[in-house]
């Protein structure tokens, strides 16, 4: 029995740890070679703005130095490397959420019926009663003809 309690113990915590290893991937910020700045930020995963890179894509569509190593803008490169890490985190919570829930399923220890399930099982299984036919009463002999 301890055997099942330390395995799901495990689980969970595998469970959590994906969890939080996603969400650090998700918000973990995103940079770009871009024109103009080789180290540009996009944002990270889950919290971006391609308002904003649109914005410093006008301004740094005209910073084209001859021996810079960018090859695009902000608007240009930063929405797959976003959505690259974005994905990235989404696959590690449900690649974990789907370990964690089988392993919680496979690792369910059986537990022991009580007195009060077995009753109530068998009190569900009998709710369908049949009336029992009705039985003519005898007659009593009228009083009238008694004398």
């Amino acid at each position: 029995m301890q055997r099942f309690l330390h395995a799901q113990r495990v689980a969970m915590f595998l469970l959590t740890a994906a969890i939080v290893v996603a969400l650090g991937i998700g918000f973990w910020p995103v940079t770009a070679n871009v024109y103009g700045n080789p180290s540009y930020s996009c944002g990270s995963g889950f919290l971006h703005s391609s308002h904003r890179w649109n914005i410093d894509t006008q301004t740094s569509s005209d910073s084209r130095i001859a021996t810079s190593t960018a090859t695009g803008t902000p608007s240009a490169m930063c929405p797959n490397k976003v959505a690259n890490r974005r994905d990235l985190a989404l696959l590690v919570v449900a690649f974990g959420l789907a370990l964690g829930i089988v392993a919680q399923i496979l690792l369910e220890r059986p537990r022991e019926r009580s007195y009060r399930q077995t009753m109530f099982a068998n009190r569900r299984v009998g709710t369908t009663k049949v009336r029992a036919p009705v039985r003519p009463r005898p007659r009593q002999p009228d009083e009238s003809s008694v004398q």
